[in-house]
C-alpha cells in the first residue's frame, strides 16, 4: 500500500515539475546536462561600441595599478568607483564602461533582432581581454522595449576564463538553490559571432548561461517583484552612510525603484548594524534580517569559501528587502571564484583551512552581530553540519563534478588548445603546478576541515588580502635542483677553460662555447693528462642536467 502512495506521490509531483516547465519557457535556457547554441551577428560599428576607449590601458601594471587604488578606495570608505567610469569595480577604475551595440542573436535556431549585446564583468573582462574570449550580457529589450525571448529580457554569458572547470559557478548556484536560497539557474552554451565582413560563424567559446536577477527573477521566486532589490558596489557589508539616500544610491545600487519606506528600511537596519549598542542590536535585529535565511547564506558561502563575494566585503552579492516579511535577505552573485580559486586571499591550504566563525581577518561587523547573539553560533553550525551531509556531502559532490565533466568534457577544446588539458587538471584528485585548486581535493580537504572545526579539534584559518603568493611545492623543487645544476655546470665550464687553455688557445676557446661537450672530449680523448677529471665532471654535469629536464617536464605536464 505505501508503494502505491509512493508511487502516486511521484506522479503528482511529476505533473507539477511538467506544469511548471510548460509555463516558464526559460527553463530550457538552462540545466547543467543542457547546451545551447547561441550565434551572435553584430554589424562591424556596432562591434566598435563594445570595445574599450583607445586610451584605456588594459596591460599589467595599469590592472595592478587600478587594483591598488582600488583597494585604498574600498578601504578608506569608497565606492569601488572612480571618475574615471561609471561603472563600480576594477574595470571602471581603468576607465571602461560597458556600452552596448545593437545586434542579432540566434538561440538554437531562433532569431531575435536588434538586441543589446554588450561586454560584462570585471575581473573576469581583466582576464577576458588577455584570453581574446569576452563575458556577454544580451539584453531582448534594449532597443526593442517589452520584447523577451522565453520570457527572459535579460542572459548572462560567461567565459569561465578563471574556471577550467567550467562548472564552480554552477555547482555553487545548484547547492545555494538546495539550501533554499533564491539563486540564479545556470546552463551551458556554444557561443559563435559573426561581424559581417570579418568573420563567419566563427566558435568563440563554451561559455555557461546564467541568469539574470532581475523583477522576473523576483517574480519567479516570491511570486510578486514589489520588494527592493539592490547590488552592493561598496567594500563592506551593510555599511552605513548617514542619514542621506544619496549615499545609498551609490553604495548599494537599487535594481528596482525604491519606496520612500524601503529606502528607511536601509537606512534604519545600517544604522542598527553599525551603531547601535549589543542589546538594542540584539532586541531589534530580527526585525530587519530574515535571520535564518542569513545563516544559510553564511553557511554556504563559508562551505564552497566563496570569497570574491560578501565574505570578503566586495560587490560581488544581492540584498532584496522581501516585502511580505520586509525583512533583508542574501542572493549569491558571481562565483567563478568559489570553491578556494579565490587566489588574491590566502593561499590554497588556507582557503581550503578557512575558519567557519572568523573566514576573514578583516572585520564583518553583520556577520559578527548575528553570530553574537544567543543560539545563532549553534543554529549556524548545525545548517553547515546538515549541508555536509545533505547538499555538499563528499560522496555526494564528486559524484556530481563526475556527471557534470562527463557532459562537458567532450565541449570543452572550443576554449582553446589548452583547455582540456587544463579541465583534466582542474578534476584531478591532487594539486599540480599548474592547478592548484582542484575541485575533488579542494571537497575533500574542506570537509575534514570543518569537521574537525565543528569538533574543536581544529581552529580554521583567517584569511586576508595581500597574502604571499603560492609557490607550489613542484616549482620550489625544481628551483632548487635548477640552481644546483648552475653551480655544477658553471664550475664545469671554469674547468674547461683553464685545462683547455693549458694545452692550446683552441681548446680554450671551444672549451668556452661548446661545455660540456668540448671538455669531455678534451679529458677523455686529446689531453687525458690534463683534462680527465675535468671530463667526468662534465659528464656528471650533463647527464644531471638531462635528469632535471625529465623531473621538471615529470612535474609540469
Amino acid at each position: 500500500m505505501s508503494r502505491i502512495y509512493s508511487l502516486i506521490s511521484f506522479a503528482i509531483a511529476l505533473s507539477f515539475v511538467q506544469a511548471v516547465a510548460q509555463d516558464d519557457p526559460s527553463a530550457s535556457l538552462f540545466g547543467l546536462d543542457n547546451v545551447i547554441d547561441v550565434h551572435i551577428t553584430i554589424k562591424p560599428d556596432e562591434w566598435a561600441k563594445l570595445q574599450p576607449p583607445a586610451h584605456v590601458r588594459l596591460d599589467g601594471e595599469a590592472v595592478g595599478e587600478a587594483f591598488g587604488d582600488l583597494i585604498e578606495d574600498a578601504t578608506q570608505g569608497g565606492h569601488f568607483r572612480s571618475e574615471k567610469s561609471t561603472r563600480p569595480g576594477l574595470a571602471g577604475y581603468l576607465g571602461v564602461d560597458h556600452q552596448y551595440g545593437k545586434g542579432d542573436v540566434e538561440i538554437d535556431g531562433e532569431t531575435v533582432q536588434d538586441v543589446g549585446v554588450r561586454y560584462k564583468g570585471n575581473g573576469t573582462f581583466i582576464e577576458g581581454h588577455g584570453a581574446g574570449r569576452y563575458s556577454f550580457k544580451i539584453d531582448f529589450n534594449e532597443y526593442v522595449k517589452g520584447q523577451e525571448f522565453r520570457g527572459m529580457t535579460k542572459i548572462n554569458l560567461n567565459n569561465n576564463v578563471t574556471d577550467p572547470s567550467l562548472m564552480r559557478e554552477a555547482l555553487s548556484y545548484e547547492m545555494f538553490r538546495e539550501a533554499g536560497i533564491p539563486s540564479s539557474r545556470v546552463g551551458y552554451a556554444r557561443v559563435a559571432l559573426t561581424i559581417p565582413g570579418e568573420t563567419e560563424r566563427k566558435p568563440i567559446g563554451l561559455y555557461t548561461v546564467v541568469e539574470q536577477k532581475d523583477k522576473r527573477f523576483l517574480k519567479r521566486n516570491y511570486g510578486s517583484s514589489n520588494g527592493l532589490l539592490m547590488k552592493p558596489s561598496t567594500f563592506g557589508l551593510f555599511r552605513y552612510f548617514g542619514e542621506d539616500w544619496a549615499e545609498y544610491e551609490i553604495g548599494y545600487v537599487p535594481k528596482t525603484d525604491p519606496t520612500e519606506e524601503q529606502k528607511k528600511r536601509v537606512i534604519e537596519f545600517a544604522r542598527l548594524i553599525h551603531k547601535a549598542g549589543d542589546d538594542e542590536f540584539q532586541e531589534r535585529y530580527a526585525e530587519y534580517l530574515d535571520v535564518d535565511q542569513f545563516l544559510k547564506f553564511i553557511a554556504c558561502n563559508v562551505i564552497v569559501c566563496n570569497l570574491d563575494s560578501f565574505l570578503s566585503g566586495s560587490q560581488n552579492h544581492y540584498i532584496y528587502l522581501e516585502p511580505e516579511s520586509n525583512r533583508f535577505q542574501f542572493f549569491p552573485w558571481d562565483m567563478d571564484h568559489s570553491f578556494g580559486a579565490f587566489h588574491m586571499m590566502g593561499t590554497p591550504d588556507t582557503r581550503r583551512n578557512m575558519s567557519i566563525d572568523r573566514p576573514v581577518t578583516d572585520r564583518r561587523p553583520i556577520i559578527e552581530r548575528v553570530l553574537k547573539v544567543s543560539g545563532n553560533r549553534e543554529k549556524y553550525h548545525a545548517y553547515i553540519d546538515e549541508y555536509l551531509n545533505t547538499i555538499f556531502a563528499k560522496e555526494k559532490m564528486l559524484d556530481r563534478i563526475d556527471t557534470i565533466a562527463k557532459f562537458v568534457r567532450p565541449m570543452v577544446s572550443v576554449n582553446g588548445d589548452k583547455a582540456t588539458g587544463r579541465f583534466e587538471l582542474v578534476l584531478s584528485n591532487e594539486p599540480h603546478a599548474w592547478e592548484p585548486h582542484p575541485l575533488k581535493f579542494y571537497v575533500e580537504k574542506r570537509h575534514e576541515s570543518i569537521r574537525a572545526q565543528l569538533a574543536g579539534t581544529l581552529e580554521g584559518d583567517s584569511v586576508g588580502f595581500g597574502a604571499m603568493p603560492h609557490i607550489p611545492e613542484q616549482f620550489i623543487a625544481v628551483g632548487i635542483l635548477f640552481l644546483v645544476m648552475l653551480l655544477f655546470n658553471t664550475i664545469c665550464w671554469i674547468w674547461g677553460i683553464v685545462v683547455g687553455f693549458k694545452g692550446s688557445t683552441l681548446w680554450g676557446c671551444l672549451n668556452i662555447f661548446f661545455t660540456p661537450i668540448a671538455p669531455a672530449i678534451y679529458g677523455f680523448g686529446v689531453r687525458r693528462d690534463l683534462g680527465f677529471k675535468c671530463a667526468l665532471f662534465a659528464t656528471v654535469c650533463f647527464f644531471g642536467s638531462i635528469c632535471w629536464i625529465v623531473y621538471a617536464l615529470i612535474q609540469f605536464t
